[in-house]
């Protein structure tokens, strides 16, 4: 439940038939990132890869994390999650663990009429804890509330206003206790992550544009161990970021950490 939720992320299809400035013009597709944290002494030490595959509509598909081995110097894979879709939305996401035939984890998708998410049922084998998350939108207000509830008993409610296409305040409460409150400003890039094209449960995909600054006051219920303060980027000609500097708000472990994003 550490989460920066406050604490709590259609390309060519017939690729061959489309002319040079089509396939040129085409949106750039996340092909995979290298996150690495500044170790104290040691400099940027890679920490996991992840890679991401997309099926012949080109959404995305599978997406792999892997952790890295300092011993063998080398990325391993930690776990994978598949997308099964319904029409042209997520209806299934399944994690499994390597050469696991069984799935750890699913999540389970219910939307709106108008498309938009209204409940994630997530199933945790590997937890032993199941939870939805439910959705409920005040449009005249451009705000959000999402209530995640747990079968262990626990719960708590996530609320965040959008402008701009982006996050700009939220609030996580439990109960009538305030958990924390944050403010965030952006760029105006684009946000490669926002284009994998669904709502994650812990809805870390959401803003259109890539996060330059936030202002979280952590009050009750958890801390987390790395409270980010601000981001730089370096962009392609395109506009898309290909590195993310993240710096984290003094008396952290970690002082930054970095992305290295390559697209296909």
């Amino acid at each position: 439940m550490q989460k920066n939720i406050s604490y709590l992320f259609l390309a060519l299809t017939l690729l061959g038939c489309q002319s040079e400035e089509a396939v040129t013009a085409r949106e750039p597709k996340l092909d995979y990132y290298v996150e690495s944290y500044d170790i104290p002494d040691l400099g940027f030490e890679p920490q996991y890869k992840v890679t991401y595959e997309y099926n012949s509509s080109g959404k995305l598909s599978k997406y792999r994390v892997l952790t890295y081995n300092p011993d063998s110097k080398s990325f391993e894979e930690q776990r994978h999650f598949d997308f099964i879709y319904s029409h042209t939305v997520v209806s299934k996401i399944l994690g499994y663990f390597p050469d696991a035939i069984d799935p750890y984890l699913e999540d389970n998708y219910e939307y709106f009429q108008d498309g938009r998410v209204s409940k994630i049922s997530e199933t945790n084998v590997n937890a032993g804890v199941n939870s939805e998350a439910n959705f409920e939108y005040d449009d005249t207000h451009h705000s959000t509330k999402v209530f995640y509830t747990f079968s262990n008993g626990g719960s708590f409610e996530y609320e965040f206003q959008v402008s701009g296409g982006n996050v700009v305040a939220d609030k996580t409460t439990r109960g009538s206790q305030l958990c924390s409150d944050g403010q965030y400003t952006y760029d105006d890039r684009i946000n490669p992550f926002k284009s994998l094209g669904y709502t994650d449960y812990l809805l870390t995909n959401l803003s259109a544009n890539n996060k330059l600054s936030e202002n979280i006051n952590h009050v009750n219920c958890s801390f987390p161990s790395f409270i980010p303060d601000s981001y730089s980027y370096e962009y392609n000609d395109r506009g898309y970021p290909t590195l993310i500097t993240t710096f984290y708000k003094s008396g952290s472990t970690v002082a930054r950490s970095q992305k290295e994003i390559f697209y296909k």
